[in-house]
């Protein structure tokens, strides 16, 4: 039987290019990926805007499910992009086998990012646009975890300012009622999400840890990319 299709979401200030690392790992395994890149970020920068939310990055991914050919996907969410993944999997019932989530959110239904993390809110204070307060701007290397290096040097200037409705509309499902298998995989060198790996462990989810920052799927592809190859195997 065929392996179902990875399609890879990115989280806040990224695009479907960031993936590239781990696309090329995982194509190595002979696993087929897609990364579709969510309305005002990225190569759709141009699109979209401070009106841009989560209802709005759901309907990519809805959208991009109509023209996948592929009987079955598994849902593959980083950061943020695992509320889009959350929320496109409920609604897709009927081709998604899987969600995994790679060091992101579960909300509760009915919340938001800023609803569940206020802290969050506070720390993003300081990097809302001094013209446009509908945005978030990229935040420092630092912030992400990213070490110095070429790469890192490469991935700053490709992040775009996100939407900060992304992180106030609330979400409609959310992540725990979902009827699809459900695997947290946390990057335990970033602490911010342990409190979120915990509860996922208590909600029924498969937890699994890579020792990584935030940003493993640029810094440590390989090592995210054989945890993934072993889900599927799981799967199969």
């Amino acid at each position: 039987m065929p392996r179902p299709r990875l399609i890879l979401i990115h989280g806040s200030w990224l695009g479907g290019w960031c993936w590239r690392p781990m696309r090329a790992e995982l194509s190595r395994r002979g696993i087929a990926t897609e990364a579709p890149t969510l309305t005002a970020l990225g190569n759709r920068g141009h699109l979209g805007g401070v009106q841009t939310g989560l209802h709005d990055h759901v309907v990519d991914i809805l959208e991009h499910l109509r023209f996948v050919d592929s009987a079955e996907v598994v849902l593959v969410g980083h950061s943020y992009g695992a509320v889009v993944a959350a929320e496109a999997a409920a609604i897709r019932s009927d081709i998604v086998k899987a969600i995994i989530v790679l060091d992101g959110f579960i909300l509760g239904a009915a919340r938001s990012i800023f609803d569940q993390h206020p802290d969050l809110q506070g720390a993003f204070q300081g990097l809302i646009h001094p013209e446009r307060p509908g945005l978030i701007q990229p935040p420092s290397a630092d912030f992400l975890g990213l070490p110095a290096c070429d790469d890192t040097d490469r991935l700053i200037p490709r992040l775009r300012p996100m939407p900060i409705l992304c992180h106030t509309q609330p979400c409609r499902a959310g992540g725990n009622s979902l009827a699809c298998a459900r695997y947290y995989v946390q990057f335990t060198d970033f602490p911010f999400f342990g409190a979120t790996a915990a509860t996922a462990r208590g909600a029924h989810w498969q937890v699994i840890g890579v020792a990584a920052g935030h940003m493993a799927i640029n810094t440590a592809p390989q090592l995210v990319s054989d945890r993934i190859a072993e889900i599927l195997q799981e799967l199969a």
